[in-house]
């Protein structure tokens, strides 16, 4: 008996040795943290994004939390403008998307330099979104870069982000651009990446939160959209686009090696809360790899080899969209295709979260609600 035990527990996959520590946790009277963003470009440096919310929400303090020596330390460092998210290309220099600008950074995020204003929308066509139209950027090198968001835009750079020029391959789907955005981006080498978004005209009905009329929500049904992809195999030189019928939204993109990680999330009303999908970079196929009714994937990432990692919340009660928090739970594998539960702190709760790291031994995660946890033997 005690040899089979042996040999069991020898056997047993890396994820039931490994588990997720609560690294730092925002823990001050009156407000909260919330981060929405997470790079970690090396092992001892590290870089969250969000807001300090008071009680009333009404005077939010943009700030980033730093760390460079492998989370022992964190500092809070204010930001003028409200982070939507952050690239880094090393561990020093990275870029940070605000609803008002494009700044930079070679600091490790501990002091920021604003370079350029943000795109603004086309108020022709129609409503418009908060600030201007990047959501978010990926540089291939300090010079060459991408940007996506709202109103179909995608925009190439050749100067590290000063000044950019459309691309024009994103126009071609054929959608009113007042309702469709490019929502990710992400490149496996400095060669081949996939640029991702969604066609979402609105629906009529209340325009009140989904959380605050329960009952709506879950009569509500998925209704199709229309995912748009680009894709490029030689750096950004030459784009393709295409479009396929779904129905949720896609939530996150990680692209490795010659395989990919796409999340897509799905209404109340649905089946399931969300499903992730393997992609195929070599031959463009792409299949369903997990997907369960008490599991809310928000975030994955992929690292060569196949070795992957899921972010998820449990949803508390029928009510998945609702705001309050659900316990953190983090998935694994080695194969893209069987995936074991690990260990994660019980105090960790949240509503969304994302992974980080620059490789599989050095993973963090950031919580909307304050939490950052690291992978630890």
């Amino acid at each position: 008996m005690l040899r089979w035990a042996l040999a069991v527990l020898l056997a047993a996959p890396l994820a039931f040795s490994q588990k997720w520590n609560l690294q730092y946790f925002y823990d001050e009277a009156g407000s909260q943290l919330e981060l929405t963003g997470l790079a970690f470009p090396s092992a001892e440096r590290g870089i969250a994004i969000g807001a300090i919310y008071d009680r009333d929400h009404r005077k939010p303090r943009f700030t980033a939390l730093v760390t460079s020596d492998g989370g022992a330390k964190w500092a809070l460092v204010p930001l003028k403008e409200f982070p939507r998210s952050i690239f880094f290309l090393n561990d020093s220099t990275g870029w940070m998307v605000t609803t008002d600008g494009l700044w930079f950074t070679q600091e490790s995020g501990r002091s920021w330099t604003r370079i350029a204003d943000q795109i603004k929308p086309d108020k022709k066509l129609g409503p418009t979104p908060p600030g201007g139209l990047i959501l978010r950027v990926w540089f291939l090198n300090t010079q060459h870069g991408f940007a996506v968001g709202f109103q179909k835009a995608v925009f190439e750079t050749q100067d590290g982000g000063r000044t950019w020029k459309p691309v024009a391959e994103a126009a071609k789907p054929e959608s009113k651009a007042e309702y469709t955005l490019y929502t990710q981006i992400a490149f496996a080498d400095d060669k081949h990446g996939i640029i991702g978004g969604s066609y979402s005209p609105p629906e009529s009905g209340s325009e009140l939160p989904e959380w605050m009329e329960p009952e709506r929500t879950l009569r509500k049904r998925e209704v199709p959209r229309l995912l748009l992809e680009l894709t490029t195999p030689d750096g950004g030189a030459t784009w393709a686009s295409g479009t396929a019928p779904i129905v949720g939204s896609l939530a996150d993109l990680h692209l490795a090696g010659t395989s990919g990680l796409a999340v897509f999330q799905y209404t109340d009303s649905f089946e399931w809360p969300s499903e992730v999908f393997r992609l195929d970079l070599t031959t463009a196929a792409s299949a369903s790899v997990f997907k369960q009714k008490d599991r809310r994937i928000t975030s994955a990432v992929v690292y060569p080899g196949q070795r992957a990692f899921l972010g998820a919340v449990e949803p508390q009660g029928s009510l998945r969209s609702s705001p309050i928090p659900g316990k953190v739970k983090i998935l694994s594998t080695s194969d893209l295709k069987d995936w074991q539960e690990m260990k994660v702190d019980y105090r960790a709760v949240a509503s969304s979260l994302v992974l980080a790291g620059p490789d599989p031994e050095h993973l963090w995660v950031a919580t909307d609600t304050g939490m950052i946890l690291h992978l630890v033997p």
